[in-house]
């Protein structure tokens, strides 16, 4: 398999690796790699510097590795959208639009999305885990922009023919530098790192809520599955199925790290936006993809801080 990867953050550089990994070939797109980072994590695996919305650099890179399955993960995230609306959603929808359609012009056979739970109207609220077919939101900038190149890579897809999956990740945290404004991702780095340095460690509920975390060994798992299993249906939820708070959040980290002070700042976990009151339903992930996640909080901030000792300042 030839892959695209665009986008060389948190998820776009250890799917890379994993890939890799798999023996498959892997190129990367980005517009401003950290190359650091992507030499840290993905190895020696190609990036071509470009934007995503450059529909000519897109085709030629497709057409120069010979590219039979893109994963797209290049844009921005959560307050990064609503903090410049226009250029948020022109870069991820308008990139949206340039990968569907260099795939088109580039024979490329699968789409790989990376999309987000916070596609789904929480504002209903859910009663019981939440599937995908439950009602997407209409008041996010963000969300509505994922709503959006969900259903312009659903339009590619039918009229084209190509193979598409769309995976709504739940949080996702590793070790990664969340420049694209993953704040939940970045939270929780903020949170752990200290204590991969033997430092009291400092959990903020401003900055948690309640929310459902996967660690991005699963959702790297998730994706190669999306890459390699025939195709059926085209939306999967991408999480744990269990949804944790601040207290949860500090519990791991004293269980990781027994004897560090790890405290729990006072204040309400009350971060707009980041209260979940459901899981997500996995079951057909896991019926459709055989997506079987691995890491528990516990289990995810434990190899956490392994990989964060074992890679100080990369």
């Amino acid at each position: 398999m030839n892959i695209l990867v665009t986008g060389t953050g948190l998820i776009g550089c250890h799917l890379a690796r994993e890939m890799v990994q798999r023996g498959n070939r892997v190129v990367m797109y980005d517009l401003a790699p950290m190359e650091g980072y992507v030499r840290s994590v993905a190895g020696d695996v190609p990036v071509t510097k470009g934007d995503v919305r450059d529909l000519p650099a897109l085709v030629d890179v497709m057409r120069e590795y010979q590219v039979d399955t893109v994963f797209h993960s290049a844009g921005l995230i959560g307050p990064k959208v609503a903090e410049r609306p226009y250029t948020g959603l022109a870069i991820n929808v308008g990139g949206a639009i340039a990968v569907a359609e260099s795939a088109r012009l580039s024979g490329v056979r699968r789409l790989v999305f990376a999309s987000s739970f916070a596609v789904y109207n929480w504002d209903l609220p859910p009663t019981a885990p939440i599937n995908e077919d439950f009602p997407t939101t209409q008041n996010s900038f963000y969300g509505s922009s994922k709503v959006a190149c969900e259903q312009i890579f659903r339009a590619y897809a039918t009229t084209y023919g190509l193979e598409l999956a769309i995976l709504r990740f739940a949080q996702v945290y590793g070790r990664g530098h969340y420049t694209g404004g993953s704040s939940g991702g970045l939270a929780m780095h903020g949170a752990v790192e200290p204590a991969s340095r033997g430092e009291p460690a400092r959990v903020d509920p401003r900055l948690f809520g309640r929310n459902e975390y996967v660690y991005i060994k699963d959702a790297v798992q998730g994706i190669a599955l999306a890459c390699e299993r025939p195709l059926v249906i085209e939306a999967f939820n991408i999480g744990t199925g269990t949804l944790h708070g601040p207290d949860d959040v500090a519990a791991a980290i004293r269980l990781a790290r027994p004897g560090l002070p790890v405290e729990v700042l006072p204040g309400p976990a009350q971060r707009p936006g980041q209260r979940r009151d459901q899981p997500l339903d996995l079951a057909r992930s896991k019926r459709e993809l055989g997506y079987n996640p691995q890491f528990d909080l516990a289990k995810g901030i434990a190899d956490f801080l392994k990989e964060l000792q074992r890679t100080p300042g990369a």
